[in-house]
């Protein structure tokens, strides 16, 4: 029996069918397209831009995708349309180990402070392969492993990406803060609902406010650090976003604006909220911190 997916729309819980993808081919054409299916803002990999594909790494090996992200962090991606087994977690760290001796030729001794990472991507993971990704300890052999899974209804189709992170790496990122807004003690905001309700608040504050001087109001910059060439903003309407990213990058509840309804985005972490605590501040907004550890 087909596993199902549900996702709400319009309040109703409506069924996603599995469409995998057919081919690596057609999940790199994919991947070209949509490189922001490989963000992460939990591990600060944000803005990802591919920067080659069928890259040669060797004159026996190629790189399906190299990948380059806002904070200078370089990815090789191995893609796989099957189960990802050793095999293929094996050679994406025979990949690492060759493209980090042409570094060192390259830059010398500047080598040890460029960042580079793995990423397997495919439909489903081998429980041994997700086991060495979470246990790895080695910072040269850092790979995360993507599961892509593709779904369709009524004529939109929807990508989901699950991460493996390395137990590590989970420890040094999580960062548990909460967010006091405007004294109301009783209410202890993640990253994600602090600027929807800061957003909400400024449109209670401002009504009739069109969207486009919404925009202005929250720019795309207060999310992307480093490029404005992302596709998810801040603020968007919803009838623009695309049905990949309206439950993925967006929180499902829509607010009102003069020229209709529009989403926020869900997508902070620890990488991005501070510019954006810094500018709700200039705008008036008390926000202070509480740390549970």
């Amino acid at each position: 029996m087909q596993e199902l997916l549900f996702v709400y729309k319009n309040g109703e819980a409506v069924a996603l069918r599995p469409k995998p993808f057919c081919f690596e081919l057609a999940m790199e054409g994919y991947i070209a397209d949509n490189p922001q299916i490989l963000s992460n803002y939990q591990l600060d990999l944000t803005n990802p831009e591919v920067k080659a594909l069928e890259l040669p790494l060797d004159t026996k090996h190629r790189i399906d995708i190299m990948m380059q992200y806002a904070n200078d962090t370089s990815a090789i991606i191995e893609l796989k349309n099957i189960v990802v087994d050793n095999g293929a977690h094996q050679q994406l760290l025979n990949y690492l180990q060759i493209k980090r001796q042409k570094m060192a030729k390259e830059y010398g001794e500047d080598a040890d402070k460029l960042q580079l990472i793995g990423i397997l991507l495919g439909p489903a993971f081998d429980d041994q392969v997700i086991k060495q990704i979470e246990h790895c300890t080695r910072k040269q052999d850092l790979i995360y492993g993507v599961e892509l899974q593709r779904y369709f209804d009524n004529g939109n189709w929807y990508v989901f990406a699950k991460w493996y992170v390395p137990c590590r790496i989970m420890n040094e990122r999580k960062d548990y803060t909460k967010y006091i807004l405007n004294d109301k003690t009783n209410l202890q905001l993640g990253k994600g609902r602090l600027v929807y309700e800061v957003v909400k608040d400024y449109l209670d504050k401002n009504p009739g406010i069109g969207f486009a001087k919404l925009r202005r109001g929250f720019p795309d910059s207060l999310r992307n650090r480093k490029s404005s060439r992302a596709k998810h903003h801040v603020v968007e309407m919803e009838s623009n976003v695309l049905p990949d990213d309206r439950f993925t990058r967006y929180f499902k509840e829509p607010l009102m604006c003069a020229d209709g309804a529009f989403v926020v985005s869900s997508q902070w972490g620890i990488g991005n909220i501070k510019p954006f605590i810094e500018y709700a501040k200039k705008l008036g907004y008390k926000i202070e911190e509480v740390t549970n550890h």
